[in-house]
């Protein structure tokens, strides 16, 4: 639980014990209904209150963009899967003989999926760049100019 959905289970937490605690009367209340809504604001307010008191101060911190957790999550199941094919000596993988195989390995994989999202990057960059340069040329052929040899010149109708 990241720390901003710690703060709201704190505040709604409170909320439901403001609620039962205002509420609450000693000798009883006379509708049934409102005392169990009482009784459940108040218990579900404390568990809530605590619950998210409890989670941000013992919470992961949540730094890390989108991107990069994605990217985590990735690389983690890649290094669990490929220990468990290493501890199991498959015989469709080939064994490695040291750790330091392994370690290589992982690591040229996280390399290739990094390589991976960046060629994905530049492609809809140079996707992009396209479209508008073909926008701008179009613009300029509107108004009268002429492509020569690669430049641009004004187009003449005195010929």
């Amino acid at each position: 639980m990241n720390k901003k959905t710690a703060i709201m289970c704190c505040v709604i937490g409170a909320g439901g014990l403001t609620y039962g605690g205002m509420n609450f009367e000693f000798q009883g209340i006379a509708s049934t209904a409102k005392a169990i809504g009482v009784a459940l604001s108040i218990t579900f307010g404390a568990v809530m209150f605590f619950y998210g008191g409890y989670s941000f101060f013992k919470g992961k911190p949540t730094t890390a963009n989108e991107k990069d957790k994605e990217l985590y999550e990735h690389q983690k199941f890649d290094d669990e899967r490929l220990e468990k094919l290493y501890n199991k000596g498959e015989k469709s993988m080939a064994k490695p003989t040291t750790k330091k195989k392994i370690s290589a390995s992982l690591t040229s994989m996280r390399r290739l999926k990094e390589l991976a999202i960046r060629r994905k990057e530049l492609e809809s960059l140079l996707t992009e760049v396209t479209k508008e340069e073909k926008v701008e040329e179009d613009r300029l052929l509107d108004k009268g100019w002429v492509q020569k040899n690669g430049s641009w010149d004004i187009g003449d109708d005195r010929n």
